[in-house]
């Protein structure tokens, strides 16, 4: 895969952002990847109806099952299109067969109901990993978006079913009224003719050509969104860039005439070259034996020879019939010679008599428990609304310590002046850029956490604060102030402006920071 020929944007997106990006792609090729899939299927259903027609059950069910053999062809289309290699349909034919030849029986088998088909199968058609590095591969990949990639296989599904109804509902509003009253319709409800289920097998069929591109793309581009994630694609096209850009300017400049400057410093460098270097010192050479008893020296030293001690824990070996003790505990064998004494109380008719009571109580005791664990899980579920029920307050949480400073800023109400965007203007026009810029944010980030109450810990960047400002302002709280749209914009504009400015040394123009000015007065006011 050629990344700097990626069709889309590389960036991280969130699992959902991939699963949309997938739809948007799939109604794209949609007719390439339905002919690419409805054209090997079509005439193996065929050869299905022509060799056992009295079976139109276990036809559509043998199709259904080779899914993932139908799959591998959109997703070489796809894959190929996304990274700038587009093949037509008659060409993606041509490796049917390839493309099913690795790892064919396992997805056949074990892997056939799998929720996360369309988010593992571009590691065996795209990376052609098997066996241990396929799994330690899905180990790595699993770890986010296999949640995503299961809702996907499970809504698509359902989408399935509920065109297949529509369809069929659709076909019987197209009987003429006069028709459908003489139509005897319990034998056709009961299965009773061949020919019909045929037809609605062909129709299921075309209803699975139709929504398998969306399935195959989303979870396509769910695994090249976790690529990118584990990668860093993104950061590695922004080099590859800049690499670009930096070998054209070098090329410009190699066509340019050499200037005066240069002229001069070539015959500086041509006359020095004339001048005879000093001759050397036999203190500075140094002969093969004895650079490696320096480099012994070096490595005898006490930076190369840190010792630690650490103490802990540790699992005792013990023999295999402690093993076999602690794999099968003494309370689960007592219960079940409890079950098998009490199933000794009845009367031995026969085997099926004798056992019938212990599969009752075993049946019992198993509704028991979920039944417990279910009301367990119903009150940690609603906890929050059966005590707001009973009117019972919960004990308020202890505030956390209100920092001091961030990032080095002092962020105290004490600290700032009384106007404080009258002092910004001031700064400002003085050329102290910096803290112009710097007094505005530490001063929302101030009232940010005096106002609203949020905890701008140590370990975050300025990034993640203003990240916490908009996750509040698009999920908020009934015990925390909410954060208006307004004040979450203001709050992500001023930190890109003071990031250039502080890291990047690019202050914004005087225009920007007057409407930040007015921004923060519109949503603070003028006092501290």
């Amino acid at each position: 895969m050629q990344i700097k020929n990626l069709a889309v944007r590389a960036r991280l997106r969130s699992p959902w952002e991939s699963v949309d990006l997938g739809i948007a792609l799939a109604r794209k090729y949609w007719w390439q990847l339905f002919i690419v899939y409805l054209l090997p299927a079509a005439p193996l259903f065929a050869l299905c109806y022509w060799l056992f027609p009295e079976s139109p059950t276990l036809s559509i069910l043998f199709i259904w099952w080779l899914k993932p053999v139908f799959d591998r062809l959109p997703l070489f289309m796809i894959s190929r299109a996304l990274f700038g290699s587009p093949v037509s349909i008659g060409q993606a034919l041509k490796h049917f067969f390839s493309q099913n030849r690795r790892d064919w029986f396992m997805w056949l088998t074990l892997r056939r109901l799998s929720p996360t088909r369309s988010f593992d199968m571009p590691v065996t058609v795209l990376e052609q990993s098997t066996g241990k590095a396929r799994t330690s591969r899905l180990g790595v990949l699993h770890r986010k978006h296999s949640g995503t990639a299961t809702w996907l296989t499970l809504t698509l599904y359902h989408i399935e079913i509920f065109l297949l109804a529509a369809l069929s509902v659709m076909a019987f509003l197209f009987i003429p009224e006069q028709y459908s009253d003489g139509i005897d319709w319990i034998p056709l409800l009961q299965g009773d003719t061949q020919w019909l289920e045929w037809i609605y097998n062909g129709l299921y069929l075309f209803v699975m050509a139709a929504v398998a591109p969306f399935y195959i793309v989303s979870g396509f581009c769910l695994y090249i969104g976790r690529r990118i994630e584990l990668e860093g694609w993104d950061i590695e096209i922004q080099f590859r860039d800049l690499l670009e850009r930096q070998q054209r300017e070098q090329e410009s400049h190699r066509r340019r005439k050499p200037s005066t400057a240069a002229l001069i410093l070539i015959c500086g460098l041509t006359f020095g070259s004339l001048i005879p270097a000093p001759p050397a010192s036999a203190a500075s050479l140094e002969t093969p034996q004895q650079a490696q008893e320096h480099i012994d020296e070096i490595l005898a030293g006490d930076d190369f020879h840190q010792m630690k001690e650490i103490s802990g824990w540790r699992k005792k070996h013990k023999s295999e019939t402690e093993a076999v003790k602690e794999k099968f505990p003494e309370w689960l064998i007592n219960f079940i010679e409890w079950l098998f004494e009490n199933s000794k109380d009845t009367p031995e008719v026969d085997d099926e008599v004798k056992w019938g009571p212990t599969i009752a109580k075993i049946l019992e005791l198993l509704l028991w428990i979920g039944l417990v664990f279910g009301l367990g899980y119903l009150l940690w579920r609603h906890h929050d609304k059966i005590l707001q029920s009973l009117k019972w307050q919960p004990k308020p949480k202890k505030k956390q310590p209100v920092p001091e400073t961030l990032f080095g800023l002092d962020v105290r109400q004490s600290s700032l002046p009384d106007d404080v965007c009258a002092e910004v203007m001031r700064l400002w026009t003085e050329g102290d850029k910096r803290a112009s810029l710097g007094l505005l944010y530490r001063a929302t980030l101030s009232h940010l956490i005096e106002d609203f109450e949020f905890y701008f810990g140590d370990h975050l960047t300025e990034s993640e604060c203003a990240q916490l400002v908009q996750v509040r302002q698009q999920e908020p709280n009934e015990v925390q102030r909410p954060v208006s749209p307004a004040l979450s914009q203001f709050v992500q504009e001023l930190t890109a402006n003071w990031q250039q400015l502080a890291y990047a040394h690019r202050p914004p123009k005087e225009a920007q920071v007057s409407s930040l000015c007015s921004q923060w007065q519109e949503e603070f006011g003028n006092d501290r």
